[in-house]
C-alpha cells in the first residue's frame, strides 16, 4: 500500500513545473483553481480553473529591503475581458511542505501577476506542462 501511495505521489508532482523552470513564451496549465476578487463595486469573483491555460511571458527580480521576490507575467489565454483587473489574493500551492504562499492579481490586458518569495523560487509552481 506504501509503494502504491509513493507511486502516486510521484505521478501527481512529475508534471509540475518548479518556478525556475518556467520557459519564457511556454504555455503551460494551471494546478488548482484560484479566486480572485473583481475590482469595483459588485465584489464579484474571478475564478481561474485548474486546466486552464497561461503563456508565460517574463520575470523579473524585485528587491525591497528585507524582502526580495519574483515577479511572474503571465498571458491569460481564456480571459473573459481586457478590461478585468483583480485584487491581490494570497493562495497557498497544493502539496507544498511546507507551505508555498505567492500573491497572485489580474492586470488590465489579461496579465496574471505572480510574486513569489525568494526563499521559494525553487518550489513547485502553479503551473505544469
Amino acid at each position: 500500500m506504501r509503494t502504491l501511495f509513493a507511486l502516486l505521489l510521484l505521478t501527481t508532482q512529475a508534471f509540475a513545473t518548479d518556478w525556475r523552470n518556467l520557459e519564457q513564451g511556454k504555455t503551460y496549465k494551471l494546478t488548482q483553481n484560484i479566486q480572485l476578487k473583481l475590482n469595483g463595486p459588485s465584489g464579484s469573483m474571478l475564478e481561474l480553473m485548474k486546466g486552464q491555460e497561461f503563456r508565460f511571458l517574463l520575470a523579473v527580480s524585485v528587491t525591497m529591503p528585507g524582502r526580495n521576490h519574483e515577479l511572474y507575467a503571465l498571458e491569460y489565454k481564456l480571459c473573459p475581458g481586457t478590461a478585468m483587473r483583480t485584487g491581490q489574493a494570497s493562495v497557498q500551492i497544493n502539496n507544498t511542505t511546507p507551505a508555498v504562499r505567492v500573491g497572485v492579481h489580474l492586470e488590465t490586458g489579461c496579465i496574471l501577476n505572480v510574486a513569489v518569495g525568494a526563499n521559494d523560487y525553487y518550489s513547485r509552481s502553479l503551473f505544469e506542462d
